[in-house]
């Protein structure tokens, strides 16, 4: 059958329509702050500021094989490549941020993550003054774009709980002796409103990270590791996380977190005091004073053996016994 002259203009319309939108459709290097150096890769696009080098084979292959995994771990199935992009120092990481309409982030904030735009912008110099720090946070920034990928928009606890997990982000022996504080006094901030508080110190952002990341840790150990892969796809189906995580274990989040803060309750904190007491100055104090006790007993022990070895010495200078001409008692 032969396609009338109506049915050949519209197809003609349709593929005019597409070559114009291809045309004009900004690409990811018209995107780019000015200046941006963009290297297209297989798996994901690197956007190098000037002046910042070529990234490290270490970085890309970072990037590679924590990509894979949390796509697998949380079950992704997108296909889009990530774009990563590299500035020097948070000067620059905010700047670029504004680029792309996003609020600045305090100094101590080493990368972001814009998950709608599947980009994250890293600082590259705190990489090189924190290797294992810096690697921690790429996962995490990596793991907010799965999430995205994943289900859609979540609440930001869950983002930052299974970030911080994934990265393996433990909270330091002070922050999580202080969350057990808060959970021994009822005075810790409900789960599901943490996303009400902002993190406007690093204290504040440490502690609420750490709430997050404990919670996760917990339904993981109670129930098993693919419990949030199920919830995340029942999430990109529709249904709200709280709800899932319902339909998942059977218990609602209110009971949840009552378990999970009655057990955190129960757990020790001495290791945070000491930890607190060793970098406080009082702490500092006291390891200079134990550090000069220990020299002093250490130096004593030495003379008592110099002592010996020098009386033995005398006594028994030959490796055949005792010297028979020396029958004297007196050492000198």
């Amino acid at each position: 059958m032969v396609p009338d002259e109506s049915s050949q203009m519209k197809s003609l319309w349709i593929w005019v329509t597409i070559l114009v939108l291809a045309l004009i459709s900004p690409t990811v290097a018209d995107e780019l702050p000015a200046g941006f150096q963009h290297i297209p890769g297989s798996s994901f696009d690197w956007a190098i500021a000037p002046g910042t080098g070529q990234p490290p084979d270490a970085l890309s292959r970072l990037v590679e094989s924590h990509l894979q995994q949390l796509r697998q771990w949380l079950g992704s199935r997108s296909q889009r490549k990530p774009l990563v992009l590299l500035v020097v120092s948070n000067a620059a990481l905010n700047r670029t941020l504004a680029h792309y309409g996003s609020d600045p982030v305090p100094g101590w904030v080493p990368a972001v993550a814009l998950t709608r735009k599947g980009t994250v912008i890293i600082d590259v110099q705190y990489m090189a003054a924190n290797p294992i720090a810096g690697s921690a946070t790429v996962v995490h920034e990596l793991a907010h774009l799965v999430l995205e990928e994943a289900a859609g928009a979540l609440p930001r606890w869950v983002h930052e709980g299974i970030a911080q997990s994934a990265a393996h982000q433990l909270p330091d022996p002070s922050t999580r002796r202080n969350l057990i504080l808060q959970a021994r006094g009822a005075a810790l901030v409900p789960i599901t409103d943490l996303d009400q508080y902002l993190p406007k110190t690093h204290v504040r952002a440490s502690l609420l990270y750490a709430e997050a990341y404990s919670f996760i840790e917990w339904t993981r150990r109670n129930f098993d590791h693919q419990l949030h892969k199920r919830i995340l796809a029942r999430c990109r189906d529709g249904t709200p996380w709280q709800q899932g995580f319902e339909q998942e274990t059977g218990l609602n989040i209110d009971d949840a977190t009552r378990m999970w803060s009655e057990e955190l309750a129960r757990s020790d904190v001495y290791l945070g005091l000491i930890v607190d007491l060793i970098l406080s100055w009082k702490g500092l104090a006291l390891l200079v004073i134990i550090a000069a006790a220990v020299q002093s007993v250490r130096r004593r022990k030495r003379l008592r053996q110099m002592e010996e070895e020098e009386w033995k010495s005398q006594r028994f200078p030959t490796s055949d016994g005792q010297n028979q001409k020396d029958n004297s008692d007196d050492i000198s």
